[in-house]
């Protein structure tokens, strides 16, 4: 009797939760949404923190959080209308309990025919409400997995920057090239296991379960057993429901549709692209450069002058300063030594004496290729972007009427590691 209640308890869910799955859709469409805001916050997050040589990491991972969230908006767009239909199909079920040929608008043969070849509509609304409960299942299953690898990917690049100077750079990289090597081996066992010359083997199908096991709970931590759970079920149901193999393809192509929309949206091309040092190429001018022109820009990845023409006698010169800077500030400069046996405030005014004449050794300002000695204000929040960085006015006065340049190099010991060369026209 007991069993019999939970079934029917389970069927009355069953049949009520599409109220619940259209409201949770509705709104998880526009969280999904809202997650592209989170994948621009983390590409900025990395270009600020990450030194360039570690740029191609953090482009990895935010790209591949960008086409799994944008998969993710995709399932619950497709989802809510396959929900609405199935609503709509239902609704025209009770009203119409099936096809009728005596009461067609048109002839009788025409009708048989155009019916052979329909389904019947209570099957139509079985299939679209299985496809619309599998839906769920695989969205958040597929958001639990990206949102674990995505965090612990980058807490693990965090750890490895905080301990880089304390800790050989080959100790750190073991536990990653533990986990990559890891999955590559269980991949090559499963595919050799799942051969069928070998599926009834029974030592090395339990080898594979043990390696399967012990990579899911180094890829997917505390979430293995739910992440297997659900891909089993795909897995050892496969044969029965293979219209969810070609709705599973409807995913990956919607979803790289909006990832090509959203990219560009983002700065994350600049992770790959400035480690070569030319994001920005010295023969094109940008509308990043110029304050007027940028009013939508929520990240400086350039320095910035207030407009591509200028009439005032004074330039006006806005340098972003990133955090990773500070380890080239190290090499540059060389660290800052406390002295222990002055005041608080005396050893603030040392670090703050310090970094002025430290910025000012690795930032240089030209203009028309001459180098300009130029004194920086350490500006601590940018108007519009909130960043730290320099400030800094130069007198063009005596500047000719036309079209000048003002070049902007970071450089380190060797090398500038960042410049920008930056066109505007004097109007007297």
């Amino acid at each position: 009797m007991e069993k019999k209640d939970t079934k029917s308890w389970l069927q009355r869910l069953k049949d009520e939760s599409w109220e619940a799955e259209l409201l949770v859709s509705a709104i998880a469409i526009f969280g999904s949404f809202k997650l592209f805001d989170l994948i621009s916050w983390s590409t900025n997050l990395f270009i600020d923190f990450l030194s360039p040589s570690q740029y191609y990491i953090g482009y990895f991972i935010v790209l591949f959080g960008l086409i799994a969230i944008s998969i993710l908006a995709s399932m619950f767009v497709i989802h809510f209308f396959l929900r609405a239909y199935w609503v709509g199909l239902v609704g025209l079920n009770s009203v119409f309990p099936d096809y009728s040929i005596e009461d067609s608008a048109y002839s009788k043969i025409y009708t048989e025919k155009i019916l052979s070849i329909l389904p019947k509509l209570k099957d139509s609304i079985q299939k679209v409400d299985e496809l619309c409960s599998v839906i769920f299942s695989v969205a958040f299953t597929f958001l639990l997995m990206y949102g674990y690898m995505a965090l612990f990917s980058s807490l693990y690049l965090f750890v490895y920057n905080l301990l880089s100077d304390y800790v050989n750079h080959y100790i750190l990289l073991i536990p990653a090239i533990f986990i990559f090597t890891s999955s590559i081996f269980q991949a090559l066992v499963g595919l050799y296991a799942n051969l069928k010359r070998n599926r009834e083997k029974e030592k090395l199908q339990t080898f594979n379960f043990k390696i399967v096991k012990f990579v899911s709970m180094l890829s997917f931590g505390p979430l293995y057993k739910s992440i297997l759970q659900v891909s089993m079920v795909f897995g050892s149901n496969f044969k029965k429901k293979k219209a969810l193999v070609y709705l599973i393809f409807l995913f990956i192509v919607s979803g790289g549709i909006v990832t090509s929309v959203q990219i560009a949206k983002t700065n994350i091309f600049y992770l790959v692209i400035s480690g070569e040092n030319n994001f920005f190429d010295v023969h094109k001018t940008y509308s990043n450069y110029y304050k007027d022109a940028n009013v939508n820009n929520t990240f400086l990845l350039a320095p910035e002058i207030q407009s591509d023409k200028i009439e005032s006698n004074v330039l006006e010169v806005f340098i972003p300063i990133y955090t990773y800077e500070s380890k080239i500030r190290n090499k540059v400069c060389g660290e800052f030594v406390k002295d222990h046996e002055k005041s608080k405030k005396e050893q603030k005014n040392d670090y703050a004496n310090y970094l002025s004449t430290c910025y000012k050794k690795y930032n240089i300002v030209l203009l028309d290729g001459e180098k300009v000695n130029v004194d920086f204000i350490r500006y601590d929040n940018h108007v519009r972007t909130n960043q730290f960085g320099l400030l800094c006015f130069i007198n063009i006065k005596n500047l000719s009427e036309g079209v000048h340049e003002i070049k902007i190099e970071k450089k380190n010991k060797k090398e500038s590691f960042l410049e920008w060369t930056i066109p505007f026209y004097n109007l007297k």
